[in-house]
Formats: structure tokens, sequence, C-alpha cells
């Protein structure tokens, strides 16, 4: 568990841009994927970059959260027990955040929680995989 801060912060950055780029090409094709920069911008009067901002930084802070709290604790190896870890957030995300910022229990449909449950599986296994490579 002493990987050097640098490396987690890197695999925070590249899982959370595979997060966006997943979401995004999925929203493209119209899957219901929720997209969190868009409602980071909302809080930040419609700015993107701060939306973005917000959105790895969020990731980064995970990361370091997974590798400080969870890895090693959680059943597999590698990007097993990221993907677990991707399913232990978005849980929280649906049935605690989510609400809380009124976009509703398990994000106001299924299919949107669903489709952001595969993003956050992304998420976690490249987390997962980067953080054991």
């Amino acid at each position: 568990m002493s990987k050097s801060f640098t490396k987690l912060m890197v695999a925070g950055f590249l899982a959370t841009l595979a997060m966006a780029v997943f979401t995004l090409l999925g929203r493209h094709f119209s899957l219901p994927i929720h997209f969190w920069v868009n409602t980071f911008s909302d809080r930040f009067g419609q700015n993107t970059f701060y939306g973005y901002l917000a959105f790895f930084g969020a990731g980064v802070i995970m990361a370091v959260l997974y590798s400080r709290a969870f890895h090693g604790r959680l059943p597999g190896t590698s990007y097993r027990s990221g993907i677990l870890y991707g399913v232990m957030m978005w849980l929280v995300t649906v049935v605690a955040i989510a609400p809380a910022l009124h976009l509703g229990f398990f994000l106001g449909s299924a299919a949107t929680a669903v489709g952001t449950l595969v993003a956050y599986a992304v998420y976690g296994g490249i987390l997962g995989y980067i953080h054991d490579a």
C-alpha cells in the first residue's frame, strides 16, 4: 500500500478520464448515463471548466480513498477490486448523493442508474488496474 502519491494521482486522473470518455460516448449513442460534469457545472454557474475541474478533482480524491481505505480489503485483485469499489461508489451516489442534490433516488430512472453503474465500473476497473501495475 505504499504506492507513490504521484502514481496514485495519475491513476485517479486516468480512471476519471476513462469514465468521462465512456460517458460522453455513451451519451452520443443515446445511452442514459448521468454526466457529473454537467451537475458540477450547474453548481458553478454553468461554467464547464469548473465542472470538469471538480469532476477530475473528485476522481483523484476517490482514488486516494480507494488506495488508503479499500485497496487490499476488497476481494479480488487489480481491476476486480477496483470494479467492486466503483460499484460501492455508485451505490452511495444513487442512494444518498443524488437525492441530496435533487437528482432523484437512483438518478431518477433505472436506465440512468444502470448506465451510470457501468461508467463507475469502468472508473473502478481502470483505477484498480493502474494502482496495481
